[in-house]
């Protein structure tokens, strides 16, 4: 579980400074849904998706994936006014940095 923790701490350490930068005018508006939405995308992600026996082999495309519409659905419901495709490039751009540098630093935490 400690494992779990470190790569959500890490997750949003990365996504949410991401999310708020991309939005300056809603910068405390979208630090919060990203925060939440990151919290329920990653836990689904590393908690429940590797459960599932029948997604052994590509629950992470899966996870990854609904991570980037779920993300980007939520980014376009809070924007004043509504952004989709911006939204949708945010949710992009923040989950393949977080992918790429928190694979690395996720590596670096464990003993």
């Amino acid at each position: 579980m400690t494992e779990v923790l470190e790569a959500l701490a890490i997750t949003l350490v990365i996504e949410v400074p991401v999310v708020a930068y991309c939005f300056p005018q809603q910068r405390l508006r979208m630090a919060l849904v990203a925060t939440f939405a990151n919290t329920l995308t990653n836990l689904t992600l590393n908690v429940i998706l590797p459960r599932i026996p029948s997604l052994h082999q590509c629950y992470l495309v899966i996870g990854e994936s609904l991570a980037l519409i779920t993300e980007a659905l939520a980014y376009a419901v809070a924007t004043r006014p509504r952004d989709i495709g911006r939204s949708l490039a945010v949710a992009a751009v923040s989950n393949a940095l977080s992918y790429e540098l928190g694979g690395f630093l996720l590596a670096a935490t464990i003993r």
